[in-house]
């Protein structure tokens, strides 16, 4: 292989790494109390004052929209994001065709999926896949999961699975007859660190506002429509605090 070749390979090598390094993005973070999120310590204490830890949480974002100053809007097409707390790679996500925050004012996505992409079976591999919503439940997959261990008032470890997905409307047999599909639309301003934009959750805001909850109080909520629509509104406060 000649010089030239060799020379000509490195400078697009270059070119390719200074191209990655100031394309623009997005970067999650996680906080819990208004302080970087500690998982697996028992460290937390709820506005009911439940001792809790934080032992994993996982969601998805779609339909990502750019407002900018001039209020014009840019729809970033086919734009949908699984986010894990405990995998490195998903908090840092740089967005296709043409994700740009010059003159960025804010951000607007979807929590979860809307009804057209909630579908069954179009994740394949993990960890996408194990975010499945059973069908009985309504199918599609889950847009979070939030799993905290908590002492009650006996001080035994307890779980509680903040999961959210298709609600359930129930008739006098129990079996479910309607499905209710609990995405909604979040707006936050842009948090700008470098060629980053910053979407950040806060958990304990979750738990604590704007209705604070006992976790005694739940054991699982995926098939318990009234609680799901209860934390949705808690966590879309999560995301814009």
């Amino acid at each position: 292989m000649t010089k030239s070749i060799i020379g000509l390979i490195l400078f697009c090598l270059v070119c390719f790494r200074v191209s990655a390094q100031t394309k623009d993005g997005i970067k999650f973070t996680f906080t819990c109390q208004d302080k970087a999120l500690k998982l697996n310590e028992m460290i937390y204490f709820s506005y009911n004052k439940q001792s809790y830890k934080v032992c994993q949480c996982q969601f998805f974002l779609s339909n990502i929209e750019i407002i900018y100053k001039d209020k014009k809007r840019k729809k970033i097409e086919n734009s949908i994001h699984y986010t894990d707390i405990e995998i490195p790679k998903s908090l840092v996500w740089y967005p296709e065709n043409g994700f740009n925050l010059e003159n960025a004012d804010s951000l607007e996505f979807t929590f979860g999926f809307d009804s057209t992409q909630n579908r069954s079976y179009r994740f394949k591999n993990p960890p996408e896949n194990l975010m499945f919503w059973p069908d009985y439940l309504g199918g599609g997959y889950h847009y979070m999961k939030t799993n905290i261990l908590y002492l009650d008032k006996d001080n035994n470890i307890n779980a509680f699975n903040c999961h959210i997905g298709r609600g359930q409307i129930y008739n006098s047999e129990n079996k479910p007859i309607k499905y209710i599909d609990n995405d909604f639309r979040i707006k936050i301003p842009i948090k700008r660190v470098d060629n980053f934009a910053v979407i950040n959750l806060d958990i304990s805001t979750i738990f604590d506002y704007p209705t604070a909850v006992l976790f005694s109080d739940y054991g699982g909520i995926m098939n318990n429509q009234k609680a799901m629509k209860m934390f949705c509104e808690n966590i879309k406060a999560a995301f814009e605090k």
